[in-house]
């Protein structure tokens, strides 16, 4: 693993509401909050879970809609597009580095995806989420062997990103810290406060334990960033007393250190902005030191993961006929 030019990283995490059902309004969007966090001095900056075009909360009310399911489908983004090429172009006009979640059209499937652009304007990772999270599979494709490839090496260090739910999937995380990850995008859509009859682990302070305990367990910067929901939202998408998104706000971005603590200053659940953290990176080696998951704090020789990162095609040709 090379070492980064310099251990000090600034990053910026979005808590904001998309564009819904907007793509060229939430490229707009996402390219005012990259110029902004470049502003701030940002070496990168953090989107929430399908931020383009916005996290399609009606699934969770009506698992058919056709008519939402065709304009999601026709807004969602592409990752050879002009749009794409819009967002990489920012990227590198800014200096930055970005980690974009964006609802992923291919053909006329849909899958969770995430994007790792660097600050020359050049993709360096994209992946899918390997399992949509329960009524997300009614509209979203699950990824291949490829989705596992997810850390890529920045000029700023390894970064590594999953989405949502992912953070509950030992294997999955372990393998992710395999790949000697510093700093890790936790996307999510927007997180509202436990209720009484709230599945927890979907609720803010769940995923706050898991995006913290990923932190823990694997050493690295956690950069856990979250849409939010507005009351136009809730209206739009016909969510009035919706146990999961009938809620306004939903907004809980922040940063953990590689021990776990949080590094951040919460924003009001209802407010857009930036969450920005100065991360070290040089603070990794002592923890590691004490706990290394994949290093010395492991036993290969009893437990070993296999993984297999090769990618299925739909059609597979035996080249031995033609």
């Amino acid at each position: 693993m090379s070492e980064p030019t310099s251990t000090k990283v600034r990053v910026a995490v979005l808590q904001a509401e998309s564009c819904w059902l907007d793509l060229d309004a939430s490229v707009k969007k996402a390219i005012k909050y990259i110029e902004e966090a470049a502003q701030k001095g940002a070496n990168l900056i953090a989107f929430p879970e399908v931020w383009i075009p916005g996290y399609p909360a009606w699934i969770w009310a009506r698992p058919i809609d056709l008519e939402f399911l065709a304009k999601y489908t026709l807004n969602s983004l592409s990752r050879d597009s002009p749009q794409m090429k819009a967002i990489c172009s920012a990227a590198a006009k800014n200096r930055i580095n970005v980690c974009l979640g964006y609802s992923e059209r291919d053909g006329n499937s849909l899958y969770i995806s995430q994007s790792l652009i660097s600050s020359d304007g050049q993709i360096k990772m994209s992946r899918r989420k390997i399992k949509p999270t329960h009524m997300e599979r009614t509209i979203f494709g699950e990824s291949s062997g490829s989705g596992l490839n997810n850390v890529a090496e920045m000029e700023i260090g390894r970064v590594g990103a999953l989405a949502c739910w992912e953070h509950t999937q030992p294997l999955l995380k372990y393998h992710t810290a395999s790949q000697n990850e510093q700093i890790h995008v936790s996307a999510w859509p927007p997180l509202f406060r436990c209720q009484p009859h709230d599945l927890y682990s979907v609720t803010k302070e769940g995923a706050d334990a898991l995006a913290c305990s990923y932190a823990i367990e694997t050493q690295s910067f956690v950069l856990h960033a979250t849409g939010t929901f507005s009351q136009e939202a809730i209206e739009m998408m016909g969510l009035q007393g919706n146990m999961f998104f009938g809620h306004v706000g939903g907004g809980c971005a922040a940063v953990f250190g590689p021990g776990g603590k949080k590094l951040s200053q919460d924003l009001e659940e209802t407010q857009e902005g930036l969450v920005m953290a100065d991360l070290d990176l040089a603070t990794i080696t002592p923890v590691k030191g004490f706990l290394d998951v994949v290093g010395h704090y492991s036993r290969p020789d009893l437990l070993r993961l296999v993984v297999d990162r090769r990618e299925k095609e739909v059609v597979e040709y035996d080249l031995r006929s033609e």
